[in-house]
């Protein structure tokens, strides 16, 4: 019976964090792939008129940002599970990783992507309860300019990341010479 509920936390632990590290990945090549490209394409910019796509992107862009906090929380809250119950090593390469791709979710929701919006807002002139002068939108756009790119930048950043992330938990590490990697320890 012991023996059943080892062999059932091991892959339970494994399922858990294949299956994070995989939701995570996809959804950022989805969004950097699938949905950036629709939402910013000519056609959609001539039937909906410049604010809409910003809009719709920004929209998108949150629910990114609160999807990346939790896969993020999951894979830390995961390394550290492997290494209390299977004595699996925190290696230095997959925690640096996690804690870039952490620190990226974390900035670009709590910081990037409000400035975005911000910026959009006044760009187009429908900031809430204030108007802009045309100084101010120029310089609105040079700010969100700046800031998407750096966004962009950051979002190839992390699918790199991500990419290595989940070929480090997908590949086995290498276990103690004399003891199975998967071995559960009480």
């Amino acid at each position: 019976m012991q023996f059943f509920l080892a062999s059932l936390v091991i892959v339970l632990l494994r399922l858990i964090g294949v299956m994070n590290a995989a939701v995570w990945l996809g959804a950022a090549f989805f969004f950097i792939v699938g949905v950036a490209p629709v939402v910013f394409s000519p056609d959609l910019k001539t039937y909906l008129g410049e604010i809409w796509p910003g809009f719709v992107a920004q929209r998108v862009i949150e629910r990114l940002f609160v999807l990346q906090y939790f896969c993020s929380i999951i894979a830390l809250v995961h390394a550290f599970a492997e290494w209390l119950y299977l004595g699996k090593p925190l290696h230095r390469l997959t925690m640096s990783i996690l804690a870039g791709l952490f620190l990226i979710a974390f900035a670009g929701g709590l910081f990037v992507a409000p400035r975005l919006k911000l910026w959009h807002e006044v760009k187009y002139g429908y900031a809430r309860g204030t108007t802009s002068t045309p100084v101010q939108r120029a310089q609105a756009a040079k700010n969100f300019a700046t800031v998407h790119g750096i966004f962009q930048t950051l979002n190839v950043i992390a699918l790199c990341g991500l990419a290595i992330y989940m070929w480090r938990v997908t590949v086995p590490g290498n276990g103690a010479r004399f003891t199975p990697a998967n071995k559960f320890r009480s």
